[in-house]
């Protein structure tokens, strides 16, 4: 889990694969973008786990990468106080990182 700090500062000054997410708060915030230098977050909110699935809610996005970092704090509080954007219902098919491989970061297990 990231303190808020270190959430803004790995949403605001750097780049990841196209399946990333960081955990905040019962939030999970996901790289659902196009290309990994334009990254655009999901933040979900996970309602059950069921092994490798977890449903839940879309509740807001955002697009970080440049953003004045004030703004990305105040995103992010936003959505821990519960003051969504939207309330979209989804369900996702997750891997752990240490057991990870898909066609968008291209990391193969062997």
């Amino acid at each position: 889990m990231y303190a808020e700090d270190d959430l803004v500062e790995v949403l605001t000054n750097h780049k990841w694969s196209l399946c990333r997410a960081f955990d905040h708060e019962g939030l999970l915030y996901l790289n659902d973008g196009d290309r990994e230098d334009a990254p655009e977050y999901s933040a979900l909110k996970i309602d059950q786990v069921e092994g490798l699935m977890f449903s839940g809610r879309e509740v807001g996005r955002i697009r970080p990468l440049g953003m004045d970092a004030r703004k990305a704090r105040q995103f992010v509080q936003e959505m821990r106080q519960g003051r969504w954007s939207m309330d979209r219902p989804l369900k996702v098919k997750a891997e752990p990182e240490w057991h990870h491989g898909c066609e968008l970061c291209e990391f193969n297990e062997d």
